[in-house]
């Protein structure tokens, strides 16, 4: 278990939760699986969950890909915003 603690992690992603750990190690080290189903810990195979993580992946890129074409939308309304409160500006002059 400490090894696995131990070993390091990937830039930007966040270390494994402690349940996590604990699941992997009793999963590899024993065939019963009651302790882990009792504590509500899931089971699942790391190649599912690796699956899972990818998908959210995927999702977070787009939306970020979607937030950055919102903001600039935003600033290019700022300006025509600006420009237009300019021109206002110097018609009632």
């Amino acid at each position: 278990m400490e090894t696995m603690w131990a070993e390091p992690i990937a830039d930007g992603q966040p270390p494994l939760p402690s349940a996590d750990v604990v699941s992997k190690v009793l999963s590899q080290n024993s065939s019963n699986t009651t302790f882990l189903k009792n504590a509500s810990i899931p089971i699942g195979s790391s190649k599912s969950q690796l699956a899972v993580e990818e998908v959210l992946r995927q999702e977070l890129a787009s939306e970020r890909q979607g937030s950055a074409v919102l903001h600039q939308q935003v600033e290019e309304l700022k300006k025509k915003t600006e420009e237009a409160e300019d021109v206002m500006a110097r018609t009632q002059k």
